[in-house]
């Protein structure tokens, strides 16, 4: 540095006179120079330390056999100099020190000018020379001249040079400097440290320990110590500057870049047609280069994002999103692999995703129709709504509401949370609608999903829709539906009802006297029902079939006259109108 270049030309010209000559010193030394120390006043090692020397061709031909032996460990060699000056000594000191065990590094004396591109042509010229690999540590900047720059000036040159290196060679460089020369010419700023350039290499001489500018180089602190400039090392003729790492492993400022990732959890469980987030820790040493990630394994379904992307800093967000529709990703548990790609250096990581059910339930809209069940009421007719659901997590509950006459929605009250029909008295010739919300065992629910509107509509037996054929007869009877019904015996006697709806069912009385008859829909013969019972029940609803939608059908019911009891009954027939 600036204490070797002094005592270099105080040695070839034995006058200092030359040296302010040069406008090299000043009357409180170099620009920034760390202050002057009494000699034999270097701090003393510590154990949680490790002590190192820096050296250029200043320090002439040097014994690494012996300096590794003396107990130094490290090597911080002059290589370039300006935009064009190679130490000549440089080759020779990096593969002597790495073959004697210690681990080295390359360091530019910064020539700054204002020259267009200065910074980055002086960037490259390092990065040319140093041919840093295994073993080596971070290269350095020695900056110590400000080439006539001001603070604002001096400091976008440095992040130029910086900038350029790391652009480069994918670590970020160490910077060498002095309290005074940080202070005074860099604005004390601490822009450097808070961007990534955490190494900070400190001189100051003859001190118990170093003064950090910067608010303590943004709160890192100094990592290498230049204690002194004329320290006495075997294998070193002369003085060399001695130095200290701050710490007792060199991992993290060896030049040997890469990374690792890491996933934060291991394992996530997501709903279907969620989504869910892992943390992926870029775990970087000295590797600065852009990290493309990439996922394999997501089930059918799932698509992956990253933030950011690529993962430039430490840390990225991988979310995973699953589907509930169109293409459903499958209930699961499924290994990802996270994969890193950069600068040809792959790297992994991986995680566990299990898929839950998330799908709602799939229930079928609650629509009315007629069953052989329940009794006709003077203005009513029994009608059944059922509304089957399937879920592979189960049903835990259904919500049911009526709307009628287009008015608002009401609930029901179901005989149990799981139960999926029910039968209601309804007033005839009013119109109907039901609608459902079921939920699974898991929390997933669906939207109210409605049934078509519907309205029941009631035939007396008296209607001239309804064609009999042989003998039939008519009887009053307070107990019919309209106080009357028409019954026959014989057998082939038939009666035929065409209608418009969705569902139809035949109102008869059910006894003791009852035979049975042949039903026919639509002229295909469907069963035999048979109205005997021991005890009297009027207006039953003893026959019915639904159908998919509104259509025209006909009903046709053959007397079978059955030995012994063969009456048959029409009292009324009911049928559901899709609305």
């Amino acid at each position: 540095m600036y204490s070797r270049l002094q005592r270099a030309l105080a040695s070839l010209f034995a006058v200092s006179i030359l040296l302010a000559a040069m406008g090299t010193v000043q009357a409180s030394g170099l620009p920034g120079s760390p202050t002057t120390r009494d000699a034999g006043s270097e701090p003393a090692a510590t154990s949680s330390t490790l002590e190192g020397i820096d050296v250029s061709h200043w320090q002439g031909t040097i014994d690494w056999t012996k300096v590794s032996g003396a107990g130094m460990r490290f090597a911080m060699i002059k290589a370039t100099d300006g935009t064009a000056f190679v130490d000549p000594n440089y080759a020779t000191n990096h593969a002597q020190a790495k073959a004697a065990g210690l681990h080295t590094t390359a360091y530019h004396f910064a020539q700054p000018d204002a020259t267009v591109g200065d910074a980055i042509t002086e960037a490259d010229h390092l990065v040319a020379v140093a041919s840093l690999g295994d073993g080596d540590m971070i290269p350095a900047l020695d900056l110590e001249t400000t080439g006539g720059l001001g603070a604002t000036a001096l400091q976008s040159w440095v992040a130029s040079w910086l900038d350029e290196v790391t652009a480069r060679i994918g670590v970020r460089p160490m910077i060498y400097t002095s309290p005074n020369f940080w202070k005074t010419y860099m604005g004390d700023t601490r822009s450097f440290a808070d961007a990534g350039y955490t190494t900070l290499w400190i001189a100051h001489w003859g001190v118990a320990s170093p003064t950090i500018p910067a608010q303590n180089w943004g709160g890192h602190g100094w990592t290498f110590w230049q204690y002194s400039d004329c320290g006495s090392v075997p294998g070193v003729s002369g003085c060399v500057d001695l130095d200290r790492y701050n710490g007792t492993d060199l991992t993290p400022v060896l030049y040997d870049p890469g990374y690792k990732l890491a996933t934060t959890p291991s394992s996530r469980s997501v709903k279907q047609g969620r989504s869910t987030s892992y943390s992926i820790a870029v775990k970087r040493t000295n590797f600065a280069f852009p990290v493309d990630l990439s996922i394999a394994g997501l089930p059918p379904g799932a698509a992956a994002t990253y933030t950011p992307d690529p993962a430039t800093g430490t840390q990225a967000t991988v979310t995973v999103t699953t589907s509930n529709v169109s293409t459903v990703t499958p209930v699961g548990s499924y290994p990802l692999t996270i994969t890193g790609l950069a600068d040809g250096e792959t790297e992994t990581t991986s995680m566990t995703l299990a898929v839950t059910d998330g799908v709602a339930p799939t229930v079928t809209p609650p629509n009315g129709y007629l069953r052989a069940a329940g009794v006709l009421g003077s203005t009513t007719s029994p009608v059944t709504s059922r509304w089957p659901a399937g879920d592979p997590s189960g049903i835990l509950s259904y919500r049911l509401q009526r709307q009628v006459n287009g008015g608002s929605w009401r609930g029901v009250s179901l005989p149990s949370a799981t139960t999926t029909s029910i039968r209601q008295a309804l007033t005839i010739n009013s119109t109907y609608r039901y609608r459902v919300l079921a939920t699974d065992r898991v929390g997933n629910a669906t939207a109210w999903v409605a049934g078509r509107a519907f309205i029941p509509r009631r035939t007396q037996q008296s209607s001239s829709s309804i064609a009999y054929h042989g003998t039939w007869h008519s009887v009053s009877t307070t107990s019919a539906s309209g106080g009357s019904l028409k019954y026959a015996t014989t057998a082939g006697a038939s009666a035929t009802y065409q209608f418009w709806g969705s569902s139809i069912a035949w109102v008869a009385s059910k006894g003791s006297s009852r035979g049975s008859a042949k039903i026919y829909i639509d002229g295909v013969y469907t069963a035999t029902v048979s109205l005997h019972k021991s005890s009297s029940v009027a207006r039953s609803l003893v026959y019915a079939k639904a159908f998919p939608s509104n259509g025209t059908h006909t009903i046709k019911i053959v007397v079978v006259g059955t030995a012994g009891h063969p009456r048959i009954d029409i009292d009324a027939f009911v049928r559901l109108v899709q609305g």
